[in-house]
């Protein structure tokens, strides 16, 4: 089944009226998304297989499936994704229990006009934090690419092949690499390239001649 396109939003919701509403506030907001709607914890599990959606947007109280279940489910299958209660009424102290279980936002179905400002503010938040654990990622994997090029150096007795003639540098793998390319892959170091006093006359000559 091809991937649907736009921000894929999960709606936990039992009056399709209101989910009505809510597309309309989304799509007059400028944002481009699609839509689906479960109203029962067999339907959420579902939907959150294989892939899970880009957004929740949740109701407080149905009646076959409490919000804060759901909240549950949520951050355990997949914290990264922002769960925003859109509901009727929640008070204060149910409010704060919401975000005290990880909940993104809240807004409320009389005031609407936030809700596309809070599903913004929560999809760049989530990207931000996407990001960061990629470069966090890419970061380790960096470090051990290192380590073991040290581990390799140390264990060559500080020896590194080196052809004499064009300088190349044979690796781990037994693979010729310019130094650049080396020494950029294994220990992240980057050249700039220029022209030392003794080989400015040697260029020149060389064009004198070729001209």
């Amino acid at each position: 089944m091809a991937r649907e396109t736009g921000i894929r939003v999960l709606m936990i919701e039992d009056d399709p009226a209101d989910v009505v509403l809510v597309n309309h506030e989304l799509r007059t907001g400028g944002l481009d998304f699609c839509t689906r709607r479960v109203e029962s914890e067999e339907g959420f599990f579902q939907e959150l297989m294989p892939e899970p959606p880009d957004l929740i947007l949740s109701d407080h109280g149905l009646p076959s499936f409490d919000g804060f279940t759901a909240l549950d489910i949520a951050r355990e299958r997949c914290p990264g994704v922002p769960f925003i209660f859109v509901t009727s009424s929640l008070g204060e102290e149910k409010a704060i229990e919401a975000f005290e279980r990880g909940a993104t936002d809240c807004v409320l179905k009389n005031r609407l006009s936030r809700l596309v400002p809070a599903v913004q503010r929560a999809l760049g938040e989530a990207e931000e934090r996407r990001l960061q654990k990629w470069a966090e990622a890419d970061r380790e994997r960096r470090l051990r690419k290192l380590y073991r090029a040290i581990a390799r150096a140390n264990s060559r007795s500080g020896l590194l092949p080196i052809c004499a003639h064009c300088k190349m540098i044979r690796d781990g793998d037994n693979h010729w690499q310019a130094p650049e390319i080396y020494f950029r892959e294994h220990f992240n170091v980057e050249f700039t390239h220029g022209l030392c006093p003794q080989c400015v006359p040697l260029l020149f000559q060389g064009q004198l001649a070729s001209g």
